[in-house]
């Protein structure tokens, strides 16, 4: 591949998702523990108020959070499972408000239904849902003699609850945005971090490091595969006269010309990395040495064409090195020597050339 980035096995955006899949499947087993708890101990002051009917309709609950908890665990993350949780949590609630509760308290349990939305769908879908929870708990509270409705709340009693619930909506998601919003930067700094650890500032392609995590991932991938890969080492020609004669700046859009003319002469596939000075190391898997070495004769005619480019034309020239590796093959080290030498042997053969034997 052409780039630090382009070599990368990861998917970025997978791992993300599947971080916050993980998130929030975790937040809906913490979402049925608190559930349960309060269900339960729920029942248990309903059993003791002698209300055997609601005690056992909130031991019935909790057996059924209890049964999801362990679904949830034995599944392991899915999907599904926000969506579920969310449901049935959305069904205690309005079961709930609706019958009060506990002497009255029914409506509490809204208190834990807030942040728990906003953990389980994230703080855009998650304040939708509230709102849309909040509507429908004021539609039930003022309607008149609303079906269903067993409980007696006040008329300020309502007023309040549906004030606190707004606030409570609208301070969760404020506050689960800004969390959102520093992830967003910390993976935006990450991201900056690994480009500038792995490419080359000047030209934009790998560097060296990133050249040598990619020779040992290929590496790697041989010994399993059996692939061959070939590298290429090449150098421009007299570059330190060129910089002497038209300075650093000129040597620099040289160098950047270069190297794109090496990025748009290569397969997706290949890494292409600046390694060192004028110095280039291009990364072929799947290649043999005499693919390699029509490679390079390409790339190094592309090169010289880059001398007609410059007012008045500059000669630009560059010399190749070409060796082969395979999983019998010795270490990296050696096919870096072997190429490096061939690619002297090309300069000492009058330059502009490429070396493969």
């Amino acid at each position: 591949m052409n780039t630090a980035h382009n070599n990368n096995y990861r998917d970025p955006v997978r791992e993300a998702l599947q971080l916050e899949l993980r998130r929030r499947v975790q937040a809906s087993g913490y979402m049925l523990i608190f559930s349960l708890a309060i269900t339960g101990a729920m029942g248990v002051i309903a059993l003791t108020n002698g209300d055997l009917l609601q005690a056992s309709t909130l031991f019935g609950v909790a057996t059924l959070i209890l049964g999801a908890y362990i679904t949830v665990n034995l599944v392991g993350p899915s999907s599904k499972t926000p969506l579920l949780v969310g449901t049935l949590l959305l069904v205690l609630y309005f079961y709930l408000l609706l019958s009060g509760g506990v002497n009255n308290t029914g409506l509490m349990w809204a208190v834990m239904l807030v942040p728990g939305f906003i953990n389980l769908y994230g703080y855009k879908a998650g304040t939708a849902t509230l709102v849309a929870i909040g509507g429908a708990t004021a539609l039930v509270l003022f309607y008149p003699d609303f079906p269903g409705m067993t409980a007696e709340y006040d008329t300020a009693y309502r007023a309040r609850f549906i004030a606190v619930f707004g606030a409570l909506t609208a301070l969760t998601a404020i506050l689960d945005s800004s969390r959102h919003q520093t992830q967003q930067m910390l993976h935006t700094l990450t991201q900056e971090l690994e480009n500038s650890a792995s490419t080359d500032a000047l030209t934009g392609l790998a560097n060296r490091r990133e050249a040598y995590r990619a020779m040992h991932e290929l590496e790697r991938r041989n010994r399993h595969l059996s692939g061959r890969y070939t590298v290429l080492i090449g150098d421009l020609d007299n570059f330190k006269t060129l910089n002497d004669n038209y300075g650093h700046a000129f040597g620099d859009r040289v160098l950047q010309d270069v190297a794109e003319v090496l990025r748009k002469n290569t397969r997706t596939d290949d890494i292409v990395a600046r390694w060192g000075g004028e110095e280039f190391l291009i990364l072929l898997p799947n290649t043999d040495l005499d693919g390699g070495g029509i490679l390079a004769e390409k790339l190094r005619d592309r090169v010289e064409a880059l001398s007609q480019k410059y007012d008045p034309p500059v000669k630009i020239s560059i010399s190749f090195g070409v060796a082969e590796g395979d999983p019998s093959s010795a270490t990296h080290g050696q096919l870096l020597a072997e190429a490096d030498a061939r690619m002297y042997r090309a300069k000492d053969r009058g330059r502009n050339r490429v070396v493969a034997v």
